[in-house]
């Protein structure tokens, strides 16, 4: 999976995570390939940034020590810190993501 920039994306990429906007909504489904029109509307939906799928090649591997999943899930849930029902999916995913 690759975080690239609007700009460099490309017709014929592939999404790797659902797109979704900052009300939940999705955007674009996981698998979704980028079409010259699609590309078009991503500025106009506010979408500065997307993951594709391939490899990273600046992509770092991080293990449990490392604590770059709960990071990850951290940032993901950063925006919903006041919405009960979104925090309490973020302590099922911690506690999944952590074996506890």
């Amino acid at each position: 999976m690759k975080d690239i920039e609007v700009t460099q994306a490309q017709v014929g990429d592939v999404i790797a995570v659902p797109l979704v906007n900052d009300q939940g909504r999705i955007l674009l489904p996981k698998g979704a390939k980028l079409s010259p029109a699609v590309l078009s509307r991503l500025a106009g939906w506010g979408v500065l940034s997307l993951q594709i799928e391939g490899d990273d090649p600046d992509a770092t591997i991080e293990g449990p020590e490392t604590g770059g999943t709960t990071d990850e899930i951290d940032h993901r849930f950063a925006a919903w810190e006041s919405d009960e029902l979104m925090m309490a999916i973020k302590a099922v995913a911690l506690r999944h993501a952590t074996g506890g």
